[in-house]
């Protein structure tokens, strides 16, 4: 069944929310990649206990994995808007068939039934 009016207008709103969200989270984390970058190399004159650049080097490298899922999430949600924009939203890439409206409430950047994207 074809999504309603309200139904698109309810997922939009949320797609857009989200977007805000993760956006948010991306400036976060690159400013945090910077500013630890920074303090680490200009700690005070002192040098840094080997324990605490391995803590660094974790947090650092925890931090940008971070940083690149959202970029990737902020992609998925970028190309569902578009797929709105364009009025294929919300059809299935696999056999072409609309999602239901739940799996969009829970993930509303789903490209496919979630059948299929278990396989």
């Amino acid at each position: 069944m074809a999504l309603t009016d309200d139904q698109l207008s309810e997922l939009r709103a949320q797609l857009d929310s989200e977007r805000t969200r993760i956006q948010g989270n991306v400036t976060d984390l690159s400013e945090e990649l910077s500013t630890s970058l920074s303090n680490t190399t200009e700690e005070h004159g002192l040098e840094t206990h080997i324990g605490d650049q391995g803590t660094d080097t974790f947090l650092r490298s925890r931090d940008a994995a971070l940083e690149e899922h959202e970029v990737r999430l902020l992609a998925e949600i970028d190309a569902a808007l578009e797929r709105l924009d364009a009025g294929t939203y919300g059809i299935c890439e696999v056999d072409g068939t609309p999602i239901d409206f739940e799996r969009l409430q829970a993930l509303p950047w789903a490209r496919t039934h979630a059948e299929h994207a278990e396989a």
